[in-house]
């Protein structure tokens, strides 16, 4: 973020602590079962492209035909493959470089620099519940929940917190202060 977080604060609020992700790439899992669930869908998807770019050099217009729409059908499921197999490991691996994260005496703060710049503002409150999950190497800070529910009805809750950071204890000792007012 090209600002400085100040200019975001309101009157009194005064910065405690800034950070952002640990380079290299957290959560090996998930992204190792995401990667083989998109196989499939790059296996498949760059067949049929390659079996439809086949048929565009076939003898008659309609096997041409039957190539280009075999091409373009193919194009959603091979980039969906490629971006579950390789494409979530490298966003994972920027992630260090596009996030910054920010507490001040009121609020903890989340800037995003992807696509489109974002900046997310959670008030700490006496009522916030907040976590701490240690890691090996990193360690997530949770601080806000929200629950939605779906289109059936079913409800879904998302923790938001500082994520992959290396000083989680010093940052939720700092959230534990705002809450009882000596920080």
């Amino acid at each position: 973020m090209a600002e400085a977080w100040e200019d975001f604060f309101q009157p009194g609020e005064t910065l405690l602590w800034e950070g952002a992700p640990r380079p290299g790439v957290h959560g090996w899992g998930k992204i190792i079962g995401m990667a083989l669930f998109g196989l499939p869908f790059l296996g498949i998807g760059t067949g049929i492209m390659i079996a439809g770019l086949g048929k565009i050099f076939g003898p008659t217009w309609f096997d041409v035909g039957v190539g280009l729409f075999m091409a373009a059908f193919s194009i959603p499921f091979a980039g969906l493959g490629a971006f579950l197999v390789v494409g979530q490991g490298i966003l994972a691996a920027q992630a260090h470089r596009r996030i910054r994260s920010a507490l001040s005496t009121g609020c903890a703060y989340i800037g995003t620099s992807w696509v489109k710049p974002g900046l997310e503002i959670y008030p700490i409150l006496k009522s916030t519940s907040v976590g701490l999950q240690k890691g090996r190497r990193a360690d997530t800070v949770w601080f806000h929940v929200r629950s939605e529910k779906d289109s059936d009805g079913d409800l879904s809750t998302t923790r938001i917190g500082f994520e992959n950071i290396a000083d989680g204890d010093k940052v939720l000792s700092l959230i534990r202060g705002i809450q009882t007012g000596s920080a």
